[in-house]
């Protein structure tokens, strides 16, 4: 029987979030609103709250991308939560400007500025270890609450791009253990923020809640048992 984190979530409650008003100001946004923006995409994680249950990776809680999103914008603006998350590979990219342009990025949605997306963050080298393994390693196991990976490897991929991230990655279901936390985006289609930056400018931007990985081993590939 799966028993859900409930711990992080718990906190909830008492719990305010951040957010985006019409004139650009951050200002606190309560867990209804939140979750009340969250509804379609809830609607259709019934599939992976499904799978859960089945998990051995998920035996000690994992949360979807939207229960994700509830969390970190609970921590608010420099907070972050940690949690074990589960979700479907959908979107990704890498940034090519700015000071995230050595990051890729694998989004719970295609679309990573969709309200309710869960982006996990990592440098090369943790993704040239994270496709080393794409293809042929089961999942983790739980030893002591602690995702361990089983140790096979493929050799490493010359030349590593988006592309290639996308060809072994998409669409597939993976459980990361990290910390939750608002990430903010520079970007013109965003609001004014109510702090300048460090330069003293208001770029226009958005949160965009991130997990960050620094080891490929915080990941572990969900597979299906073929018995």
């Amino acid at each position: 029987m799966l028993r859900l984190l409930l711990a992080p979530l718990a906190v909830l409650a008492a719990s305010s979030a951040l957010a985006q008003t019409p004139d650009g100001e951050r200002a606190a946004m309560s867990e209804a609103a939140v979750l009340e923006r969250l509804a379609p995409l809830q609607e259709s994680e019934g599939p992976l709250k499904m799978a859960r249950a089945a998990l051995t990776e998920c035996e000690v809680g994992c949360l979807t991308p939207t229960e994700a999103v509830v969390m970190a914008f609970a921590a608010g603006e420099g907070g972050q939560r940690r949690g074990r998350f589960l979700l479907d590979v959908r979107g990704g990219g890498r940034s090519i400007t700015g000071a995230l342009d050595r990051l890729f990025f694998i989004n719970s949605q295609v679309d990573y500025a969709e309200f309710g997306t869960l982006t996990i963050a990592f440098e090369e080298d943790v993704l040239q270890a994270l496709l080393r393994r794409a293809r042929v390693c089961g999942g983790g196991e739980i030893v002591d609450g602690a995702i361990q990976v089983k140790g096979c490897r493929q050799k490493g991929i010359a030349g590593v791009n988006m592309f290639t991230m996308m060809q072994r990655l998409k669409d597939r279901r993976i459980v990361v253990d990290g910390d939750v936390r608002l990430q903010w985006i520079d970007s013109a289609s965003g609001l004014r923020p109510r702090k300048s930056n460090k330069r003293g400018e208001y770029e226009l931007g958005y949160y965009q809640p991130w997990i960050w990985v620094y080891d490929a081993d915080q990941i572990a590939f969900v597979y299906e048992d073929e018995d």
